[in-house]
Order: C-alpha cells, then structure tokens, then sequence
C-alpha cells in the first residue's frame, strides 16, 4: 500500500513538472508574440529569414504591418505611376480623395438596406452626371437612371446589353418569334475601328457580330464618318456607337451627324437603332467645352434624340485615381429595365 501511494505521489509530482514546463514555454511564446520580432522591422525579423510561397495559404498569420512591408517590396517593382502617360489613368490625388477611396473600401454598395446613406450619394453622383449630360427629367420626378461602375468598361457593358436585349424585344414582336425562336438570331453593331477594349469584351462575352468602320484619317482626321456607319445598320443593329475623343488622337465622332442619318434610316425603314455615346475620354471633356464658351462641333449627348446610353470613365478625365465609371440611360422602361436586378435577400 505504501508503495502504491509513493508511485502516485511520484507521477503527480511529474505531472506539476511538465505543467510548469509548459506554462513557462507558453508565457516564453507570449513574450516572443508580443514583444519579440513584432517589435522589429520585418528584414531584422524571422519570417524574412524564411522562403514564402504565396501560391497556397500560409500555415501561420504575420503581423499586418510586415504584410504591408511585402506588398510595399513588390510595388517598388512596379512603374512609377508619375511616368505613366500612355494607359489612360488619373495617376495624381488629393489626401482626401484617398481617406473617402478608404471609407468606401467598408461598403458594400450592392446592400441598400444597410447602406442606404451611401446609395443616396450613389444616386447624387448619377444625377450630376446625368444632368451634365442633359439626359432628359424623369418623368416621376425621381432620380436619372444611371449607374456608377467599375471603369467605363462595365458602362458599355451594360449599355450594350440594355440596347441588345431592347432590339430583341422589337426584333422578335416584329417577326412574330417566340421567345426561344430569338434567341437563335445573332444582332450586330455598328462601330469605328478604333474602339477601345471595352466593345470587344462585348462583342465577345455577349455573342453580338461587329460592323466596323474604319476611319479615314486624311478626311476625317481619324473620326469615324456618319455616312459610313449607318451605311452599315440593317434590321439586327442594336446600334451605333460614336466615341466622343478616341484614344488615338482624341478626335470626336460626329455624333450630331450620326443622330441625324440614323434618324433618316429608322424613318424609312421602321427600324428603332439607337446610338451610344462612349465617353471614356470625352465625356469630361466635352461639357467643359462647352461651359467655357469654347463650345464643340454640333451637340453630342442625349439632346440628339437617338442617343439612348452614354457612358464615361472617372478615372480618365474625371480626375479619380479609382478604377471608376458611370453609365446613364434615356429612360428606364424598355432600356434600363431590361439590366435591371432585385433581390430579396440583401
């Protein structure tokens, strides 16, 4: 019995030896955590010692300023954006415009029952646009219809499927097709050769067969000719797009003389093609031309009757180093509509 009770007492002894060790390597591990390598820079650290393959997670977290100091190691491998004048971004900012780009990085704009303030300057911002674009007035009295996006590319993008799935309401009432009978009919649209890469990405993603004119530089100093792009139209043009300032010398499609022959050509053959204004780079451009007096060729944005969508590019000429865009619509019914989502979930 004695020797039963010694051996116990022996064990429990071990035992209170390895807590002891433990405890005392765990509070050495907090001691590393909180004032060891956290305390220095990250080259004077342990985990600049070690290889990291970024391709899979890590096993372990690291401190969110040694984060930063990696990210900030491979952008300096970058160029500087200063020098860059050839890809068609704002490339200086304000202190300010970067604490409001901050602000907005916590929103999630697409939840307006949460963020209801921010959909409001979300609709303020359209509408000044909106407004500067001369879209006509609501008729409810209500806000533009418009959206802000991701870069002008995701304006065209949802223009040209506003436009397509319009044309594919019209074009199938016209020819007595059933829903899935349309769907077999491949539209098309009509578009200078110097269109940015925006309209590729929509003549790929969304199935729609490119007319493309190619401007003639000695007439019309790389504009694309009116005559020439609605020489193009038949019954499967869901429209014409004019871009206001190309991106190879800035020169303006003459969307005034294009409004008028697509109102010609819809006039005598019943057609309804309209047209889009990419405003990628002239659409903070033109307005201010106008405002000083300096005015531009004929009217280029939604006082020509045609004009169904326009988009533009904030981070262009609208001064935002933010990859930003803006896309506004005529109207919401039979245009805007047809890209229009609700859900019932957020």
């Amino acid at each position: 019995m004695a020797s039963a009770e010694s051996d116990q007492a022996a064990q429990l002894a071990a035992l209170q030896r390895e807590l002891a060790e433990t405890r005392n390597l765990v509070k050495l591990l907090d001691d590393r955590i909180k004032h060891g390598d956290y305390d220095t820079t990250y080259a004077a650290s342990s985990y600049a010692c070690n290889a990291h393959n970024f391709n899979t997670i890590p096993q372990r977290g690291m401190p969110a300023k040694y984060v930063v100091t990696m990210i900030e190691d491979v952008h300096l491998c970058d160029f500087n954006p200063l020098l860059n004048t050839s890809s068609y971004v704002n490339v200086t900012s304000e202190p300010e415009e970067k604490a409001v780009a901050a602000i907005g990085a916590q929103i999630n704009i697409a939840d307006a029952s949460v963020y209801p303030a921010s959909i409001e300057l979300h609709d303020r911002v359209v509408n000044m646009i909106a407004s500067m674009w001369n879209a006509p007035e609501p008729a409810d009295g209500g806000n533009y219809v418009g959206a802000g996006t991701v870069g002008s590319t995701e304006g065209c993008l949802l223009a040209g499927l506003a436009l397509k799935f319009r044309w594919r309401e019209w074009y199938k009432k016209k020819h007595g097709l059933s829903d899935q009978q349309v769907l077999g009919v491949r539209p098309n649209l009509v578009i200078s050769s110097i269109y940015q890469a925006a309209w590729e990405k929509l003549i790929r993603f969304f199935d729609v067969e490119a007319k493309v004119v190619k401007p003639n530089l000695v007439r019309d100093k790389m504009a694309a000719n009116a005559h020439d792009l609605v020489a193009l139209c038949d019954e499967k043009t869901i429209a014409v797009v004019g871009i206001l300032g190309n991106h190879y010398n800035g020169m303006y499609d003459p969307i005034w003389v294009i409004d008028e022959e697509v109102e010609l050509l819809n006039a005598e053959k019943g057609w309804q093609i309209g047209i889009h204004v990419d405003g990628a780079s002239g659409g903070f451009i033109a307005p201010f031309q106008e405002m000083s007096g300096k005015g531009t060729p004929g009217p280029y944005d939604f006082r020509l009757k045609n004009v169904l969508t326009m988009s533009g590019s904030g981070h262009k000429f609208g001064e935002s180093i933010c990859g930003t865009g803006w896309v506004v619509f005529r109207q919401r019914e039979g245009l805007a509509s047809h890209v229009a989502t609700t859900v019932t979930y957020l």
